[in-house]
């Protein structure tokens, strides 16, 4: 349950507006607009239609009704932050977010949702951009359905890519499209004209011995556009078996993995509710032992 109590600064005429200046999303204010216990103004009940002026006292309280379906597991979990809105985490490598087939009972939201069972009565697993099986770093894991709407996350991933470069700095701009193959989705992307706008910031680290580490910045954050981007540069990420090439999977000490790492991120809240927060998680051993 997240219980919130906002003072606003001048009149206004309808409630839905005083929210939509406090950055609401339209999803949130959704939320609240079907729960008749949600608003209250003065302690008196009220709707998106409902005048509120100066100095009255909105009180909202969201509270989710029913937990996840997600079977839990015991699979340990590296936590590097938590407070009453907020889970983050730093996924192993090799750990899906959410259950599959293949991963029905050895995921991240079965984990999370265990170590939660005993806090929160009602928690549904909300991941804050997923991170895929192979890729280790931060994710962002939302308590409640406010969390869930107003924050913004500003991630940099780091990664080991065939090849060295000559420019220090660059972006990859181009539109990223699903594969499909008689109608049916092959869990796989690619770059085309038709696609969906994609612009990934590249920053080259180092170069070492026919590869280097680079740091990336996501302007959207499509699915596999990392992977794709620099593949389609001809600079595939090591390791990576869906995109790469014979060169990328032709070292003598090869990844069991494609190596890419969410190093950094910085989580704001759209409300200014709260201040900044900076999370850094630490490169796992068979990334960094590349770098050495």
């Amino acid at each position: 349950m997240k219980h919130l109590i906002l003072s606003p600064n001048c009149d206004y005429d309808k409630l839905y507006f005083f929210l939509k200046d406090s950055k609401f999303s339209e999803s949130l204010i959704s939320s609240l607009r079907h729960d008749d216990n949600a608003l209250k103004i003065n302690g008196e009940k009220a709707n998106m239609r409902s005048k509120i002026c100066t100095g009255q006292k909105l009180e909202i309280t969201l509270e989710d009704k029913k937990s996840s379906s997600i079977p839990f597991n015991d699979l340990p979990l590296d936590i590097l932050f938590e407070d009453e809105d907020l889970l983050v985490v730093n996924k192993a490598a090799g750990v899906a977010t959410i259950p599959s087939k293949r991963h029905y009972s050895d995921n991240l939201a079965g984990a999370v949702s265990k170590y939660m069972a005993g806090k929160q009565p009602h928690f549904v697993f909300r991941a804050l951009g997923r991170l895929d099986k192979d890729t280790s770093g931060i994710v962002v894991i939302a308590k409640n359905q406010y969390a869930a709407n107003m924050v913004e996350i500003k991630k940099t991933y780091q990664a080991l890519c065939v090849g060295n470069f000559t420019e220090k700095e660059f972006n990859i701009s181009a539109p990223i499209q699903t594969v499909c193959e008689n109608g049916i989705n092959q869990q796989q992307r690619k770059t085309s004209l038709l696609g969906k706008a994609a612009t990934t910031h590249v920053e080259v680290v180092k170069n070492f011995n026919g590869y280097a580490l680079v740091k990336l910045i996501l302007s959207q954050g499509r699915t596999h556009q990392i992977r794709v981007h620099l593949s389609s540069i001809s600079h595939p990420l090591i390791g990576d078996q869906v995109y790469g090439n014979a060169e990328s999977l032709a070292f003598l000490n090869k990844p069991n993995r494609t190596l890419l790492h969410c190093e950094e991120a910085t989580i704001s809240f759209l409300d200014a509710s709260k201040a900044d927060i900076h999370i850094l998680a630490p490169k796992p051993e068979d990334f960094a032992s590349w770098l050495k």
